[in-house]
């Protein structure tokens, strides 16, 4: 917060609203895409996709060291990722529990069966279903 000190509360709170009406704005992954490039840098992007691993990580019982070395990271981005999951690890667990959900619905609908009821082997064919088109 010391970047922004010159902002009110009112200024904070209006920001924070805007970035999650933003997010929920979006009704299948396709548009998450869409804003999430509208809006991100590639270098917020990667930061944020690298403090969820980090979670996952810490979660996983990994230690500072370990995940220093696999992810490349400092110790005081760990330490900080820690006390997020502290305060709150209710974030952490939404995320996952969508991204269940995610791979469930893309499993059963990236392939479809064909062929005749007599077939007994039947094959699989792709349908063209990605992860970005999975409804909220």
């Amino acid at each position: 917060m010391r970047r922004y000190k010159f902002l009110t509360k009112e200024d904070v709170f209006e920001a924070l609203n805007r970035l999650r009406e933003a997010f929920l704005a979006a009704k299948d992954g396709k548009e998450v895409e869409e804003i999430i490039k509208g809006i991100l840098t590639h270098d917020e992007k990667i930061k944020i996709g690298r403090r969820i691993l980090i979670a996952e990580y810490v979660v996983d019982g990994f230690g500072f060291d370990e995940i220093s070395k696999m992810l490349k990271v400092g110790k005081a981005t760990i330490t900080s990722v820690m006390k997020n999951l502290d305060l709150d690890s209710n974030w952490l667990e939404l995320i996952q529990k969508r991204s269940k959900k995610i791979e469930s619905e893309y499993a059963k609908k990236k392939y479809e069966t064909i062929g005749g009821s007599t077939l007994v082997f039947k094959k699989k064919q792709y349908t063209g279903f990605t992860r970005k088109k999975v409804l909220r």
